[in-house]
């Protein structure tokens, strides 16, 4: 637990969101954690009748292996995680826009709605995922400071790109 805390969780003391995308029957959705306002947000772009059971249990162990991790004695000098009660919160369904049934979008909302979380509200906002986000996200990552391949990946994007050109313009 020392090891994941000081490796990956940062400053628990200046932590206020915990993002937890899930992925279940082939379906991924996400699982915002509001530390500041004690808050659950579930938030899923197919929300299947059949499959929101199983899916909303699996929330609920996820929300007790959290309370337990964030409880663990590693943990213990940040004073506000030692009595954790996720089970506590409010729990949100924001309305989201639904996918169609034969799309495979899933996981482009949860990545959208982890990287914009902190700029929008899910009030009245339209969201569409079309070839501009995919490519908008594809772009992001790729760019993204923390990826060691940046470099080689633009590159290489940029041959094939010259190479196309040349290719459309023979063609005319």
């Amino acid at each position: 637990m020392k090891y994941i805390k000081d490796n990956f969780m940062g400053d628990l003391a200046s932590l206020h969101q915990i993002f937890v995308p899930i992925h279940l029957n082939s379906h991924w959705f996400l699982i915002v954690v509001d530390l500041l306002n004690g808050v659950v947000k579930y938030l899923d772009s197919f929300k299947k009748g059949t499959l929101e059971a199983e899916r909303k249990s699996v929330i609920n162990t996820l929300l007790n292996y959290l309370e337990e991790f964030l409880s663990e004695k590693n943990f213990g000098e940040t004073p506000s995680f030692r009595n954790i009660q996720f089970s506590k919160y409010k729990f949100r369904e924001p309305d989201v826009p639904q996918q169609s049934a034969k799309s495979n979008n899933c996981g482009i909302w949860v990545t959208q709605w982890m990287q914009l979380t902190r700029y929008w509200n899910l009030g009245n906002k339209t969201w569409v995922i079309s070839d501009y986000t995919r490519m908008r996200l594809a772009v992001d990552l790729v760019n993204d400071e923390n990826n060691s391949k940046r470099d080689i990946i633009e590159e290489l994007a940029i041959t094939d790109w010259n190479k196309k050109m040349q290719q459309s313009v023979m063609q005319t």
